[in-house]
């Protein structure tokens, strides 16, 4: 009654009330936002830095796969001169012990 008397208006109260409460959930919004954004952000930079890592792996890969092949070239051509070294010192070994014998 005493409100009444004071020309309290309770629909202004209740519109200024109703601003007041979406002013505070824009204000949650906007910082869940900014919050998310950030995240967001975070993200990106951890995807590029795997991308990176990605990127130098495989080229790491390429080149140990290199060094394999040029390592394994090299391997056979070793072993192809040993087979024909030891065919060769066999057979002069083979003959010396022929005449030898003889």
């Amino acid at each position: 009654m005493a409100l009444a008397r004071e020309d309290i208006n309770f629909e202004n109260i209740k519109r200024e009330a109703d601003v007041e409460m979406l002013v505070k959930n824009m204000v949650q919004t906007n910082n869940m936002i900014a919050h998310l954004k950030d995240e967001q952000f975070e993200m990106r930079n951890e995807i590029k830095r795997r991308d990176e890592t990605i990127s130098k792996l495989e080229d790491d890969i390429r080149k140990d796969k290199r060094w394999n092949m040029l390592w394994q070239n090299s391997l056979e051509d070793n072993i192809d001169k040993t087979q024909i070294l030891v065919f060769v010192v066999g057979l002069i070994n083979g003959l010396f012990t022929f005449f030898m014998s003889r």
